[in-house]
């Protein structure tokens, strides 16, 4: 299994169920679009394919306020420094 597609039907359930969670703390505008795009931009990038528990870990794992911050403005400057932290380090290997 390997494609999104693929790892998105597998995990429906828990983004869906996330999905609720939020709406019952009163965040009515998520949608399972917003989640899935969170996870594969920012919480899964970089991330050689984790395995199933860890991909559930982090739906149910996931903080309303970086999920927020990532439809409002896009990922944090932090995700973008680790990002170029990242290239720098893998430019002096």
């Amino acid at each position: 299994m390997g494609s999104d597609k693929e790892w998105y039907g597998q995990l429906e359930t828990a983004i869906l169920i996330r999905v609720e969670d939020f709406k019952l703390m009163g965040y009515r505008e998520i949608e399972a679009e917003h989640i899935w795009s969170f996870l594969v931009e920012v919480v899964w990038k970089g991330q050689e394919n984790p395995r199933l528990h860890q991909r559930i870990h982090d739906i149910l794992q996931m903080k309303i306020a970086s999920l927020m911050d990532f439809i409002t403005i896009g990922p944090s400057e932090d995700e973008a420094n680790v990002d170029t932290l990242s290239l720098q380090l893998e430019g002096q290997e």
